[in-house]
């Protein structure tokens, strides 16, 4: 069940975040719709200053927010993260389980946060909070968006630390050749094979130019849109360790609960991705879309 704008208020008031500025700009963030769980550079110091907080504090204080834009019909257990960008922008992230699909295919919040920052333009993360210390396989996702292992991870009752603590001698894109990680985001030149001109085809297709795929070199990317007309995309964004890999309709998913109740339905997808690819994601596509809209329609591309 998707929350309700009650809900998102509700959660903040769970978490003990109490501003003092009128007007209050965190509602009219969180009602706009075109919100998709992030906050911007500015608000984020208006929040600071009006609730006495520093950076780390609000993003431990936002966390039931986060967490109030999960989706675990399998588990029903509810994670939420705060990503924090070098911009200064906030970014939230939460579990989403793909019922009827097998739990590899799920995405964790620490996951969801970072795709929400690479969808939008981040140019690198340098913190992240969540309720409880990531598990494994979020550590080696992580490890792909902290090239230095220099991120800090932040939880309400430990002192913080850096992914370096928590992943040491860690396995990652140095070990494959690679010299950069997911951050900053690089920039494929692609072309559709037949062209088209279709608004949804060339989201997917620009989700598919900004792919992480240094491993495999396949780069896609999905975009979706819904009965109210939004639109969210997703890139693909590779691992090291290959399993933590982020389809790039995930991806998309990522931004879509982010948004909570003004989502919208899911009505059509479009998956691009290379014609000289040694992997598809067609096949897992088709299998998650349907566990979310059965009758939406979902069209490939090649580039």
């Amino acid at each position: 069940m998707r929350p309700t704008r009650r809900s998102l208020m509700l959660a903040v008031a769970a978490g003990g975040l109490s501003l003092n500025a009128e007007p209050d700009p965190l509602p009219a963030i969180l009602s706009d719709h075109n919100f998709r769980g992030q906050i911007p550079a500015p608000i984020v110091a208006a929040l600071m200053q009006a609730g006495k907080l520093t950076r780390d504090g609000l993003m431990l204080q936002l966390l039931p927010l986060a967490q109030s834009h999960a989706h675990p019909p399998i588990s029903n257990y509810f994670v939420g993260a705060v990503a924090s960008g070098t911009s200064g922008s906030l970014y939230f992230g939460q579990n989403i389980e793909i019922p009827g699909n097998p739990l590899g295919l799920a995405v964790h919040a620490e996951q969801s946060a970072i795709a929400n920052a690479y969808m939008s333009g981040e140019e690198g993360i340098d913190a992240i909070a969540v309720r409880g210390s990531p598990c494994g396989h979020c550590r080696q996702f992580l490890s792909e968006a902290s090239l230095e292992m220099s991120m800090r991870v932040l939880t309400p009752k430990t002192p913080e630390m850096k992914l370096s603590d928590l992943l040491p001698n860690a396995f990652g894109p140095r070990n494959l050749g690679s010299k950069q990680g997911a951050f900053p985001i690089k920039r494929l030149h692609l072309s559709l094979v037949p062209e088209s001109t279709d608004p949804l085809v060339l989201e997917a297709l620009k989700a598919a130019g900004q792919a992480y795929a240094p491993y495999s070199l396949s780069p896609s990317g999905a975009a979706l849109v819904t009965s109210n007309g939004r639109v969210f995309a997703g890139s693909y964004i590779e691992n090291a360790a290959f399993n933590p890999s982020l389809p790039p309709l995930q991806a998309a998913l990522a931004g879509y609960f982010a948004a909570g109740q003004n989502s919208g339905e899911i009505q059509r997808a479009v998956l691009v991705e290379s014609a000289k690819s040694a992997i598809s994601q067609h096949t897992t596509t088709k299998s998650t879309l349907a566990a979310f809209a059965p009758a939406a329609h979902l069209e490939r591309f090649v580039c």
